[in-house]
């Protein structure tokens, strides 16, 4: 979109200083310096007008004569488009431009601008013309000068009046939305246009209903609002016993539901009704109401019937359609006079919608209908938005025969069912358009039905129509709540009073507070809990008023705006609080000066070190979806050359593998590499290559432990003094000790890792290395008495013991699992791998599978064991991770096995077979030991007997003693089958040792079984 810049003030909005007159930018700091109100950002409908063949026209007619007749057609333009509130920005010879949406909004500009089309067709064509004409509707600046508007939403309705034959009216595709309910059109082929690379949808306009409104649904469906219909039917009782008139007003903001409410009561009362509407703008709209009630009334005076009253009423109701003359006290009477006589053969409901509309001398008739008919079963029903009761006080005063019903938003349970009735959503978008519609049932119908013409899961647009109401109503304030409004949009959804009189002018400051009550009157925002202390807080009562008056701010004023707020909030806090919000207000300044391409100074540096401090934090609490957003941003605001760019996507990188996005993990950390290496910044070069190296090795595991190995020590090597390196590195040896089942020097490693993060005082660090050290007190030869020991001294030294108690439990869970506390191990380990999902890492949860099947395994919960290692199976296949998929296809195969599944148990062992490197102890030991029970149960015994033995021999080397002595308790049930007892004993033996040595009760039972039965 173009942008177009305004005279500027002399002072700076952002520092105060003083510049001359006309300078774009402050000398002294660099913010643009423009009027707060010389622009504005609004979506507005654009119509161009054209006249056919003008040229042809002119050819040999008198000057004179064509000079008078192109008067005669500028002049029908223009009170055509201004009568429906438009405004025409120029004449260009035979083309006329207007716009509809300036200086204020409508939420029908769009309907308004068709009107005037239709109506200056037919205008022209009384004058011998013909016309063309193109609309379209969207986002434009709009400011002072020779230009009115500026945007593409412009060019796009000269191009579809270009494209319009004689006589057409062509719309645009957001028009055609914010209309369709009102108008008929038919879809053209896209029209290819000049300056536009894709092509352009458009709609001929076919016809125009003179008076329906858009939007509004009669047959939306009916829910809640029980208690508010009872009052409706209790008036209409009291006056259908009482032969006393009654007043009920409805009361509401724009789609709240009180037009469907009025529509359940008509549909189930036995009376007769009559309805009018309050139009917005227009010609003799005083009376328009009564003008259609009059009309489906028909024949007044045979309504009326006969009496000296009868006849002078129906004379006034004439004079009032046009047949003579009569004043408005004259009127109301003859009105009234005409309601009583139709009410006395069946109860009248009146309705008449919309009186937020209406002109005083039409309030004044309905007040003086239910004040001073008689013997009359008469309902008169109106509805009306928040602003009556500005405009008219005395509405709300107390009246024995009126009723006022205030409608609030339906409360979750009731918005619920009413998703259920408009139609089938997925649970994502489900959930977002339950919490963006806010118990607004037309805001809920609008949203339900722009998600069903989107794909799934992409962003929640506003839908034009709900834009379209929001825009108008926020237009409609005064200037100074318009301002208020749009300054606490900028902090969001809850502001505070403080903030907003930071942003608004010096000399409207004092006025915000009055402001402030003014506008919760009117029902835009409501009081709220503040978050800072000694100032009052407040809420937008819809999150969409907030976006409506945020929107239309100019980008410049937004940009210099949410510096400010920054600025402010930061005095308010000090320098190292709430880091997340001011960084993305910094954020957001910086973008929108980067998109007018104007000054950024050190914006993104600052962004991007609140963002990055924010970022850390998110980590330390373990959330990696925050950590990753609030990084990947900050990463995205500085340049290459940036020393914090190259530490932040270091961290980035870690983030990324946890949540199990590797592919982005490895981009972000070889570039913090390279960047870091080109800068000389060793430590943090090392940093990159320790995150990075461990993903790579279980993409392509072959001499996996090798390699971690070499890179860990040429690292230590490098910066022998570097303690948070040295961590990193020694919990890398470790890592390559369990590749090979070496448990106790892996133990050892962690240790020595966890010394070394001590040293750093980096508590977020320790963490991490603690809490990745549980491996050898779960799987290796450390016994349990001995583990359960040692984890409750880790949580006596750990930095943070509440970050450490999920952990603990899942730790706690291995050991007691071989105690026999099945239930509690599985619980509290699903419970720490879920809570680990909650926060965003993916990855880490399907790398815990393992400790779910350690517990499965000991339980024999083979079916829940199979889903779960299922589901990470596929995982590590979606991300290419062969190392760690080499170790579940065994587990996962032993599940099936365990069911009888013997060909599929065969594949995963076939698959670990292909994807496991050889120095991979554990995989190389778990896929023979499947492989060995497939082929006896097929009746190979001989090779069986042969992959089991090797599966022990291997792991005869290992720490495993676990699965050691599984290994051993598979050989002698082979062993047993095929005869010989004496192995099959010496086996069983050997497992009953092992499973001694470890303290496991679960597998002594079973190894003296199986010992017995030798």
């Amino acid at each position: 979109m173009d942008e177009t810049y305004t005279p500027a003030v002399s002072e700076c909005p952002s520092c105060a200083s003083q510049n001359s007159d006309g300078a774009r930018f402050c000398s002294s700091c660099g913010s643009p310096v423009v009027a707060p109100s010389a622009s504005v950002r609004k979506t507005v409908t654009v119509v161009f007008c054209d006249l056919v063949g003008s040229t042809a026209m002119g050819d040999g007619a008198d000057p004179e004569v064509l000079r008078g007749q192109m008067a005669q057609y500028h002049r029908q333009l223009k009170t055509i488009l201004e009568l429906h509130g438009g405004t025409v920005e120029k004449f260009i010879g035979d083309a006329a431009m207007a716009v509809f949406g300036l200086p204020s909004a409508h939420e029908d500009d769009a309907l308004r601008a068709l009107r005037a089309a239709v109506e200056m067709r037919s205008a022209v064509g009384t004058l011998g013309f013909e016309v063309r004409i193109g609309i379209n509707t969207g986002e434009v600046v709009a400011g002072e000068g020779e230009t009115l508007v500026t945007g593409d939403a412009v060019n796009i309705a000269a191009r579809l009046e270009q494209a319009a034959r004689a006589g057409e009216i062509l719309v645009g595709e957001l028009t055609e939305r914010l209309v369709r309910d009102a108008v008929r059109t038919d879809r053209l082929e896209p029209l290819v246009v000049k300056g536009k690379a894709a092509p352009v949808t458009a709609y001929r306009v076919l016809e125009v209903d003179p008076h329906l409104l858009p939007v509004r649904r009669a047959d939306a469906p009916f829910v809640g609002r029980e208690h508010e219909l009872e009052q409706l039917r209790a008036a209409l009782y009291a006056a259908v016993t009482g032969q006393q008139p009654q007043l009920a007003t409805i009361v509401g903001p724009p789609g709240i539901g009180k037009s469907r409410l009025v529509r359940e009561l008509i549909d189930t009362a036995r009376a007769r009704i009559v309805a009018g509407r309050c139009l917005a703008y227009g010609q003799g709209i005083t009376y328009w109401p009564l003008q259609e009630i009059v009309e489906q009334i028909g024949d007044v005076r045979a309504a009326m019937g006969d009496g000296d009253d009868s006849l002078l009423a129906a004379a006034r109701i004439d004079a009032f359609v046009g047949v003579g003359a009569a004043s408005s006290d004259e009127i109301a009477w003859g009105f009234r006079k005409l309601f009583e006589a139709v009410a006395q053969t069946q109860p009248l409901i009146v309705v008449v919608d919309d009186i937020h509309w209406a002109e005083p001398t039409l309030l004044d008739l309905l007040e003086y209908l239910a004040d001073f008919s008689r013997d009359a079963a008469l309902l008169i029903l109106c509805t009306a938005r928040p602003e009556l009761l500005d405009n008219r006080p005395s509405w709300n005063g107390p009246r024995p025969n009126a009723v006022l019903i205030s409608l609030e938003p339906l409360p979750t349970a009731q918005v619920e069912m009413l998703v259920e009735q408009l139609g089938k959503l997925q649970p994502t978008d489900r959930e977002r358009i339950i919490e963006a519609a806010e118990g607004n049932p037309l805001f809920l119908e609008q949203l339900v039905a722009m998600s069903a013409e989107h794909a799934e899961g992409g962003p929640l647009e506003i839908p034009p129509t709900i834009q379209a109401l929001l825009a108008a109503r926020i237009d409609r304030l005064a200037a100074g709540e318009r301002s208020v409004v749009e300054r606490a949009a900028v902090e969001g959804r809850m502001f505070h009073r403080g903030s907003v009189r930071e942003l608004m002018p010096e000399a409207a400051r004092p006025e915000v507070g009055r402001t402030l009550l003014s506008l919760v009157r009117r029902q835009f925002i409501h009081p709220d809990q503040a978050q800072l202390p000694g100032d009052d807080a407040f809420r937008f009562d819809h999150v969409l008023i907030r976006d409506a008056a945020y929107e239309s701010l100019p980008k410049q004023l937004r940009a210099d705006l949410h510096e400010r707020f920054a600025r402010w909030l930061e005095d308010r806090l000090g320098p190292t609080g709430a880091d997340e919000i001011l960084g993305y207000h910094l954020e957001q300044a910086f973008q929108y000066r980067s998109q007018l391409q104007l000054p950024l100074g050190d914006l993104g540096e600052r962004a991007a070190a609140k963002l990055g401090a924010a970022g850390l934090a998110a980590a330390a609490r373990g959330d990696v979806r925050a950590q990753v957003n609030l990084l990947e941003r900050a990463a995205a605001l500085l340049p290459a050359a940036a020393a914090s760019r190259r530490a932040i996507l270091a961290d980035l990188g870690e983030a990324f593998a946890k949540s199990g996005n590797e592919d982005r993990a490895i981009e972000c950390l070889r570039e913090a590499e390279t960047l870091a290496e080109n800068a000389a910044d060793v430590h943090t070069e090392w940093l990159a290559r320790l995150g990075r190296v461990p993903i790579e090795v279980m993409r392509d595991p072959q001499g996996a432990a090798e390699s971690l190995l070499s890179h860990a020590n040429a690292a230590i090597a490098a910066l022998p003094d570097d303690h948070e390196v040295a961590a990193r590195a020694w919990r890398m040896i470790g890592s390559a000790h369990d590749y090979r089942g070496q448990m106790l020097e892996e133990h050892r490693a962690n240790q020595t890792a966890w010394q070394h993060a001590r040293q750093t005082g980096d508590v977020m660090l320790e963490t991490e290395i603690v809490r990745n050290s549980g491996a050898p007190i779960a799987f290796g030869p450390v016994p349990v008495d001995e583990g359960l020991l040692w984890v409750s001294e880790v949580l006596e030294r750990a930095p943070n013991a509440a970050f450490f108690e999920g952990w603990s439990q899942h730790m706690f869970g291995h050991l007691r699992a071989r105690l026999g506390e099945f239930e509690a191990a599985r619980e509290a380990i699903e419970a720490w791998r879920t809570h680990l999902r909650e926060l965003g890492q993916e990855s880490v949860y399907h790398q815990l599978v393992g400790c779910l099947w350690d517990v499965c395994s000991l339980a024999e919960d083979w079916v829940f064991a199979e889903r779960a290692l299922r589901e990470a199976d596929e995982s590590f296949g979606r991300s290419g991770d062969k190392g760690h998929r080499s170790a579940v296809a065994p587990m996962l195969g032993e599940a099936l096995f365990r069911q009888g599944k013997l060909d599929e148990a065969e594949r995963y062992s076939l698959l670990s077979e292909e994807l496991s490197a050889t120095d991979d102890v554990a995989a190389q030991a778990l896929w023979r030991g499947v492989r060995a029970k497939v082929l006896a149960a097929r009746g190979q015994v001989e090779p069986a007997l042969g992959l089991a033995k090797e599966a022990v021999a291997i792991l005869t080397e290992t720490d495993f003693l676990d699965w050691h002595a599984q290994a051993c308790l598979d050989l002698a049930s082979l062993l047993r089958e095929a005869g010989d007892r004496d192995a099959a004993r010496a086996a069983a033996g050997e497992a009953v040792a092992l499973y001694t040595r470890r303290g496991n009760l679960v597998g002594i039972a079973r190894a003296q079984a199986s010992l017995a039965s030798a």
